[in-house]
């Protein structure tokens, strides 16, 4: 009788280990009960994926499904997951992605991303220094703005509009110079040239003087706010380094009143020192790359005036020599 029981629980055990490894390969989609996000228990389609993960899709989110041995429930991820994967679920879900991540961990590589912080959840981390270097971040982008907006109002075909004023200067056709001067509007080119044309009777080296007396005129408009931009750029890492430095002082504090055992109570500090230091850095290598790209924008636009000047002298004096 013994035997036959064994026998028994021995076939019992090959027959659930068999279903086990007949489940373990199918994908199969059911409409089943689990435990959403907020903790209530509600009802929507299942994706299992034989017996690594588990999706589920309602009307309002799709997502990772965990399950748990204690209440032997199916809850979802505390977070979304990152919006690539999402596409690929969602994708998978409507049939039009044969491609589907799984979780051959069993759920241990999912738990990971409910403790991947984003960047926005990093800052309040990194204490009172970052609002600084978000005012920083902020003041940049605003300078770096205005800047690309002036410089665009500014911009011309320098060489094509020289050109014109140029040809109707060698017919000595000055209203006409100073009309297409003055409908140009307010930018650079134009107005020094506009100077050039009133004191075309002058000597050469008068009017060069004049020339580039208009030049300089232009100079402190095209690089405003760019000294700024730099300075920005030197104090966000700074601050930081601020940063850091007080995030340490805090750990090293927290150790000498509590001593080494526990490393969470160490980790608030050392976050404040790196999340400083990355936001620091974060914010000062854009600034200080838009800051290059601006003052290499402003020098091209001076050193095309200073040719242009050079250009329209040239040609006054060969219009007034008859050659």
């Amino acid at each position: 009788m013994n035997r036959i029981a064994t026998t028994a629980i021995v076939i019992s055990k090959m027959q659930k280990s068999h279903t086990q490894i007949i489940l373990s390969g199918q994908v199969r989609i059911e409409e089943g009960p689990f435990v959403n996000r907020a903790g209530e228990e509600v009802s929507g389609d299942i994706l299992v994926l034989g017996n690594f993960s588990a999706i589920y899709q309602s009307p309002e989110e799709t997502g990772f499904l965990l399950y748990s041995d204690d209440n032997r429930h199916l809850f979802a991820l505390s977070k979304f997951p990152p919006p690539r994967m999402a596409k690929k679920l969602e994708a998978y879900l409507k049939g039009e992605s044969d491609d589907v991540p799984i979780d051959i961990s069993k759920g241990a590589a999912l738990r990971q991303l409910t403790h991947r912080l984003s960047l926005m959840e990093q800052i309040p981390k990194g204490g009172p220094i970052v609002y600084p270097i978000l005012g920083i971040g902020i003041l940049a982008l605003l300078i770096i703005l205005e800047r690309i907006l002036y410089l665009c109002r500014k911009g011309i075909n320098a060489d094509r509009f020289v050109d014109v004023v140029c040809g109707h200067a060698a017919r000595n056709e000055w209203g006409k110079c100073t009309d297409l001067c003055k409908r140009a509007g307010k930018k650079p080119i134009p107005g020094m040239l506009l100077a050039g044309i009133n004191s075309r009777n002058m000597s050469r080296e008068d009017m060069e003087n004049v020339l580039q007396e208009a030049i300089l005129n232009e100079i402190p408009k095209l690089e405003r706010f760019l000294s700024t931009l730099g300075m920005l750029a030197a104090i966000a890492p700074l601050l930081g380094l601020l940063g850091t430095v007080t995030g340490m002082i805090n750990t090293f504090h927290v150790i000498t009143c509590h001593g080494t055992g526990d490393p969470r109570m160490m980790s608030g500090g050392i976050s404040e020192a790196l999340v400083t230091t990355m936001l620091g850095l974060s914010v000062a290598i854009p600034i200080m790359l838009c800051h290059t790209l601006l003052s290499g924008k402003v020098e091209n636009l001076i050193g095309q005036m200073e040719k242009k000047a050079v250009t329209f002298v040239n040609t006054v004096f060969k219009a007034r020599e008859g050659i």
